[in-house]
């Protein structure tokens, strides 16, 4: 991954199941002790998720001390295809981005993964 990164320069790199840019998968890819020698399998791209799941306040969001609204919003900020409530991406139309979404389907598809208690 890293030799294609180096041998694309200026090309709009979103990589793998879950479209991390270079800058953001060398610093989950730190977080998490991944060094450019493990392959990049599905369960590695897992793990790398799952930093930022934790950068959003998962822990927080399913303990109650985040509310869904804002945990939704802070996934929003990592993943451009997510909507803000005004439906927009918060990259809206950088590298042209947009939201795939309404905020109405991704609050449903929040609910239907953590139905409110």
């Amino acid at each position: 991954i890293y030799a294609w990164i180096d041998a694309t320069p200026g090309m709009p790199h979103a990589i793998g199941r879950y479209q991390f840019i270079p800058d953001t998968l060398a610093r989950v890819a730190r977080i998490a002790g991944i060094g450019p020698e493990v392959q990049f399998t599905p369960q590695v791209q897992d793990r790398l998720a799952q930093v930022l799941l934790d950068d959003a306040g998962i822990d927080r969001f399913t303990d109650g001390t985040l509310d869904r609204r804002q945990f939704m919003h802070n996934l929003a900020r990592i993943w451009a295809g997510l909507p803000l409530p005004n439906g927009q991406s918060y990259y809206e139309g950088y590298a042209g981005n947009t939201a795939t979404m309404t905020w109405t389907r991704f609050a449903a598809g929040m609910e239907a993964i953590w139905p409110a208690s």
